[in-house]
């Protein structure tokens, strides 16, 4: 069940900087300063995990959606 609070999150990353170069250099930055901004914010590990399954969740539908469109 979807949480009725979700649409009041707001997440401002104006103190995220992604600087552009190796994508693999990216995402690790990226994913980084996204857990430090977390923390910042005072989001504990459970929460943070719950973000992180969240993700993976996220682009497993996504690989799944693509993997349905090029069998098609």
């Amino acid at each position: 069940m979807q949480d009725e609070h979700v649409d009041n999150i707001v997440f401002t990353f104006d103190t995220i900087v992604v600087p552009t170069g190796n994508s693999e250099t990216l995402a690790v930055n990226l994913a980084r300063q996204f857990y430090q901004q977390m923390r910042k914010q005072d989001f504990d590990q459970k929460q943070i995990l719950r973000v992180a399954t969240e993700l993976v969740s996220c682009l497993t539908a996504s690989l799944e959606e693509y993997k349905n469109k090029i069998m098609r």
